[in-house]
């Protein structure tokens, strides 16, 4: 059993593949985010409430596919909210250990307890960028039935994945993307939207908020972080960053002394 960890550390993982924050909240997230994602409560429950819902749902834990829209309220608890891969093994996989779902949006987790214990593991240790991912991988493995997983992956849908990773500073145009993959452009948008369950330009934007997070993660503040990734000024910036991550710029700069950012 881990000792019990300081109230006021979170801890932010910056992957290629994932990114992991594990901490408090102190507003109540409204996701639409760009990656399918992993929200787990580290103690009390927390609640969830899509526009459909008249009155929201206390769970424990909940796996959402990429772009879907819900306000989730952390009750002030100490969750893991793991943004997942860009092409859905993670979230088929996990939608799977749903006890209970709404469409595509599954809650109440049967392995929410093993993976509670995961994140309040990795909140409490040291470990380093490949000993977290590591680690978190073999636990995301254990979790549901590893036959569930996204449909096969296009090999076109990954270079192109590649060549907007590559160029995330850039407004590569569609037709350049979907030339170099010898499709039309509305074909490739169609491939991309299946494998991926969002737009390419969402996508894009998703990244450059990655990329923010890691220039902050290297000592720049927030608004050249985020010029350096791409985005043209800080307002856009904002509102990118509060439409995928359901929260303000400015709350997250008021936990970065308290975080530990690993890159």
């Amino acid at each position: 059993m881990a000792n019990a960890p300081n109230i006021n550390r979170s801890q932010l993982y910056l992957w290629q593949q994932r990114t992991l924050f594990i901490g408090r909240f102190e507003e109540a997230l409204e996701l639409a985010q760009g990656a399918a994602t992993l929200t787990v409560s580290l103690d009390q429950p927390i609640t969830f409430k899509t526009k459909e819902m008249s009155t929201p749902i206390n769970c424990h834990s909940l796996i959402l596919p990429p772009g879907f829209s819900v306000t989730i309220d952390t009750q002030h608890a100490r969750v893991a909210n793991c943004h997942l891969d860009v092409l859905g093994h993670d979230y088929y996989r996990l939608f799977s250990c749903a006890q209970n779902s709404l469409g595509v949006l599954g809650y109440a987790l049967n392995t929410e307890v093993e993976l509670a214990h995961c994140f309040t593991h990795m909140l409490n240790s040291k470990m380093n960028s490949k000993e977290a991912f590591t680690y978190l991988e073999i636990q995301l493995k254990e979790s549901g039935d590893a036959s569930l997983v996204s449909p096969s992956t296009d090999k076109r849908i990954l270079h192109v994945i590649e060549l907007v990773q590559n160029a995330a500073t850039e407004n590569v145009s569609g037709e350049a993307l979907a030339r170099s993959v010898n499709l039309s452009i509305p074909r490739l948008a169609q491939l991309f939207k299946q494998q991926t369950g969002i737009p390419i330009r969402k996508y894009r934007l998703w990244h450059r908020l990655y990329l923010t997070a890691q220039n902050v993660g290297k000592g720049q503040n927030l608004t050249d972080a985020a010029i350096a990734a791409g985005f043209t000024d800080s307002s856009h910036f904002a509102h990118t960053f509060r439409a995928m991550l359901g929260m303000t710029p400015s709350h997250i700069l008021s936990q970065v002394k308290n975080t530990r950012i690993i890159i």
